[in-house]
């Protein structure tokens, strides 16, 4: 008599990776259905600060930042999700993953770099600081962002979701810490000013 069990069979059993990559869907979900809530429960404001407001360059750049985001949250959830994806549909999806996101946090900055200055009572000063420390990291950030577009690998995965963009989280995490530093910068330098 044999007294050994038999070896379990672990063919169904998702890796690591796999769990982790499944967990990550069901966050984007969960991100995707609180991004919608906050829409639903602030649209009626928003018509009233769109009808009342008057027309300026700050009220388009909320435009683009706000409306901006449903494709890009909506294309990016079926980019996550959708299985199957050749290689040239996982290109594509992250070029316009790439291209949303830059547009929208762009956007997003130079509303925060005009209502700067605007605080600041227009000074000539502080429209200095603000445009150095603006340019002194666009640069890099552009640089930043070139490299990571030319050097993108994706890499299609069975099974969970269809594709994930290799070395994109760095190469971003790095764009976004100098655009943080440039916005301390610029806080910095223009509470210094006032002192």
């Amino acid at each position: 008599m044999s007294t050994s069990s038999p070896t379990p069979n672990t063919s169904n059993t998702p890796s690591v990776t796999a769990s982790a990559l499944l967990n990550l869907n069901y966050g984007t979900v969960s991100i995707l259905v609180i991004w919608a809530y906050e829409y639903a429960i602030t649209f009626d404001d928003e018509i009233t600060f769109l009808r009342d407001s008057k027309w300026n360059i700050v009220k388009i750049l909320y435009l683009v930042c706000r409306y901006l985001m449903f494709p890009f949250v909506i294309t990016n959830t079926f980019h996550v999700l959708q299985r199957g994806l050749s290689l040239e549909e996982c290109k594509s999806y992250s070029g316009f993953d790439l291209f949303t996101g830059v547009t929208i946090i762009f956007c997003a900055e130079m509303m925060f770099l005009m209502r700067t200055y605007a605080l600041w009572h227009r000074s000539r000063a502080a429209l200095i600081i603000i445009i150095v420390n603006f340019t002194a990291f666009l640069i890099p950030m552009i640089v930043i962002l070139a490299l990571f577009n030319s050097a993108v690998t994706i890499m299609p995965v069975s099974w969970i979701t269809s594709c994930n963009d290799v070395a994109r989280t760095c190469v971003l995490m790095w764009a976004y810490v100098l655009l943080l530093i440039g916005e301390a910068g610029t806080r910095k330098e223009l509470s210094l000013k006032t002192n």
